[in-house]
């Protein structure tokens, strides 16, 4: 038998990738191994280089285990066109990376975490590691030792593991079938400690295949490291040339990380996100203030137009309507709200269907329509079948959707009829040679498409998308703390002494709601008696005696006749406030009952740029069925509606009703379970949500100052006073 060969290795890592991203350069010992035992068949004669770290299990000495980059690799046997980049010893179980640290990185990590380097910890034969363990400073988990030394040089502690999958593992018989449950590893283990910030910053690809791989495994680490205690976090690295972070901060620089670790959010409001994302490539891209030039080919059926708010995705749509009519097709108006209805078919040159029967036109243009009425006994009298060589134009898709599968209101009356309907509507345009169906939202998502594509059945289209990438900036957003809105209401107070004209929206509008349209109109009527203040809600807007009845056909001209407008969701959407140098600001009370893409439609609602004040519930008060993050743990509900609203959405799946038919495609259930699961996360987290939702759509968020306590405690009693008056009044009529 031929004598076992040993090498030695220096132990270094030295990187330098177009600039100095990395200055950790450690040749601090060397490692001996049989290269027949350690590695399979590598010929490490000819040169690499290997990295190790230290072992917080073995007293922080020298670890054996680590990682051998050989000059010359060889070929995956698995995947014979690829070659193994990187080596780690064979069989041995996977360990983490935690790199030799100089006292010069160590300064500027303690630096940077606020956390300060004692004279113990500096005598401690642990060094950085033992300090970063003994204080719960935060740590980066990263994939691979250079992007560890990246973010090491950068001021964070990082540990590395040598795959996605390798922070945790799951027990295997000797067939490799899971027998158990995954666990960490026990170096991760070691600094789970309770109340410690975890981050997971790993590659960004985009391979969907890849991409599923890699979420999977955050899920799993980060749910391990969750039940251990920690706060748990998520860095993307957005989708370009530069996979890794260290590639990245050689592209972009350290400030651009400093501001995704900074806006990196939590671990279950980044699993949901997927459901909040389009991820077909566009057919069209752009980034303008305005939608300009989109010619869509006759051929598509599918069009999804995605664009910020108050970049012009109407305006286009009016022109779509108009070529619709020059050729001799209808075109349908799908909404959520009446009031959206009719704005959209008023600047489209179409009935809304109230209007169908007093019109010289009638229905002959087509019509405007909620979708609670798509159903036979509605005043649309709705038969899909009316329709085929036609377009449809579902505006505001993702919340006409949500409308749809969970609304309390009419549509839950007759939710299989409408469900099937729309099935039927949906087969019968996209099955047509020229019908077409457009999707239009500033939130448009996969959830959105996938739910259409799925309706369609048997007829296959591609989605045509249309993006508009354009961030404008919406200025300045100040944020108000505690845990009621009196410091905005003082500070509105002092606003409308000084005079001027606002906008405040608010999420409840009873008069025993404190902080309601009701109680707050009261409240100004008194405080301020010359004020000129006009409300919008649901109850005024039907009223006949009201100013606010009929507001939408000509809100602009009436507004600006007011002070202080107080609007409850009523003004969510299908309103443009297009006037300038009217309204000095917009205030919003959002007690954390409607979703976080109502809150940010409604504040988006005058275009122009001004401030925006706002106090947000730390947590939301409505929740999806049993409040499961999940859509497993939605459909498991016991809730009395959510469990009916199931019964009733797995009815208009099934075509003979049975609930066990072989071709049973439960689509509508899945988007349910899909937008619940996204509602439930963001309302455990509202505040958060809200204030990185309003991040996104451009604005800057300040945290106000809070009022003193005399005018906080006056605000108090006089919104107590107004909500008890008007609530004792309504009780006695």
């Amino acid at each position: 038998m031929a004598d076992k060969k040993y090498y030695r290795l220096q132990n270094f890592l030295a990187i330098a990738l177009g600039g100095k991203v990395c200055d950790l350069l450690t040749v601090s010992y060397t490692t001996f191994f049989d290269d027949r035992k350690t590695f399979r068949s590598t010929d490490i004669e000819l040169g690499g280089w290997w990295c190790s770290g230290v072992d917080p299990l073995n007293e922080y000495a020298l670890m054996m285990w680590g990682c051998f980059k050989p000059d010359h690799p060889r070929r995956d046997r698995q995947k014979i066109h690829k070659f193994i980049k990187y080596e780690h010893p064979f069989r041995e179980e996977t360990r983490a990376f935690f790199l030799l640290v100089p006292n010069r990185i160590w300064v500027k990590v303690s630096n940077r975490s606020g956390i300060p380097i004692t004279e113990e910890d500096l005598q401690h034969p642990g060094g950085f590691w033992h300090w970063v363990w003994r204080h719960n400073v935060p740590v980066t988990i990263v994939e691979g030792v250079k992007k560890a030394g990246a973010l090491l040089t950068a001021g964070y502690a990082a540990i590395a593991i040598p795959g996605v999958n390798a922070g945790y593992r799951t027990p295997q018989d000797e067939y490799g079938t899971a027998v158990g449950k995954p666990s960490l590893i026990p170096d991760l283990k070691h600094f789970a400690t309770q109340g410690r910030q975890v981050n997971i910053c790993f590659d960004q690809d985009n391979k969907p295949e890849t991409v599923q791989r890699v979420r999977t495994a955050i899920s799993r680490m980060g749910r391990l490291l969750v039940n251990e205690g920690c706060s748990l976090r998520v860095i993307d690295l957005p989708l370009g040339a530069e996979k890794g972070v260290d590639d990245f901060i050689v592209a972009h620089g350290q400030s651009a990380f400093d501001a995704l670790y900074n806006t990196a959010v939590a671990l279950e409001l980044w699993e949901i996100k997927l459901f909040t994302l389009l991820t077909y490539p566009p057919s069209i891209a752009q980034n303008l203030r305005f939608l300009d030039h989109l010619l869509v080919p006759e051929g598509e059926k599918l069009i999804i137009l995605k664009a910020p708010k108050g970049t012009g995705k109407t305006q286009w749509l009016s022109t779509e309507v108009a070529k619709a009519h020059d050729q001799g097709r209808r075109v349908l108006i799908i909404t959520h709200r009446i009031q959206l209805g009719e704005a959209l078919c008023d600047r489209f040159g179409v009935n809304y269907v109230t209007e169908v029967h007093g019109s010289e036109t009638g229905d002959l243009l087509g019509y405007g329509v909620c979708v609670d009425s798509l159903h036979q006994h509605s005043q649309a009298r709705f038969n899909p079948n009316d329709w085929s060589n036609d377009v449809i134009i579902i505006d505001e898709c993702d919340q006409v959707f949500w409308h749809l599968l969970n609304s309390g209101t009419e549509v839950a009356k007759r939710r299989v009829s409408v469900l099937k309907n729309l099935k039927q509507l949906v087969q019968n345009v996209l099955g047509s040679e020229h019908g077409k169906i457009y999707l239009s939202s500033a939130d448009v998502s996969d959830t959105d498409v996938k739910y259409v594509l799925s309706l369609a059945g048997e007829y296959r289209v591609n989605p045509f998308v249309i993006v508009n990438n354009y961030r404008h900036v919406a200025g300045n957003c100040y944020n108000y703390s505690g845990s009621n809105p009196k410091n905005l209401i003082a500070a509105l107070d002092k606003a409308i002494s000084i005079g001027g004209h606002h906008l405040l929206c608010c999420s409840a509008q009873k008069a025993k709601s404190k902080w309601g349209t009701q109680a707050l109109e009261e409240r100004f009527r008194r405080k301020f008696p010359h004020l000129r203040i006009l409300r919008i809600d649901s109850e005024s807007v039907a009223d006949p005696s009201h100013a606010a009845m009929g507001f939408i056909s000509h809100l602009n001209e009436i507004l600006t006749e007011y002070d202080l407008v107080i609007a409850s969701p009523s003004l969510e959407t299908g309103v443009s406030i297009d006037i300038e140098g009217h309204f000095d600001a917009v205030w919003g009370i959002f007690q954390g009952v409607q979703p976080v893409n109502s809150v940010r439609q409604m504040l988006a609602r005058v275009r122009e740029t001004v401030d925006r004040h706002i106090w947000v519930r730390e947590w939301g008060m409505s929740v999806v069925g049993n409040g499961s993050t999940t859509i497993g743990g939605l459909l498991r509900s016991q809730h009395v509606a959510t469990r009916a609203n199931i019964a009733l959405l797995s009815a208009a799946d099934n075509a003979d009703l049975s609930y066990i038919d072989q071709n049973f495609q439960p689509e509508s259930l899945q988007t349910w379970g899909k937008r619940g699961s996204v509602i439930n996360v963001e309302m455990r987290r509202y505040r958060e949500s809200v204030l990185g939702g309003l991040v996104e759509d451009g604005y800057i968020i300040i945290d106000a100052n809070d009022a003193d306590n005399d005018e906080s405690g006056a605000v108090i009693e006089s919104v107590k006073a107004a909500s008890q008056e008007l609530y004792t009044a309504e009780c006695e009529a």
